[in-house]
């Protein structure tokens, strides 16, 4: 009966801990979009830059801000994602694009 009982709370506990691990790629995407949007107005372009690596790309805003662009091209580019973020001039996140592909049907 204790074994049942272990067994038992062990799969409760284990079941929402893997439930992340099965997102979908659509599904990792709107979390990186819900995240990212509570970062404008708050991360700077140094934290991207230390977090990301350097930018594929970058380009002077009209504002006197910036816009960086990280890029990924796999499987021949078959498959990639862009993330575009453009800073103010004080160097904070002002917005954010981003785009990947394929996307899952």
């Amino acid at each position: 009966m204790r074994k049942l009982n272990l067994l038992f709370y062990v799969v409760l506990i284990a079941v929402p801990l893997l439930s992340g691990c099965f997102a979908t790629l659509e599904e990792r995407w709107q979390a990186f979009d819900e995240k990212t949007r509570q970062e404008v107005g708050v991360k700077t372009k140094d934290y991207y830059v230390q977090e990301w690596g350097r930018p594929a790309k970058r380009t002077k805003a009209g504002d006197g801000g910036e816009i960086l662009r990280w890029e990924f091209r796999g499987y021949g580019g078959a498959q990639g994602w862009n993330k575009i973020l453009t800073f103010d001039s004080d160097g904070v996140l002002k917005e954010f694009q981003r785009d990947y592909w394929p996307k899952e049907q």
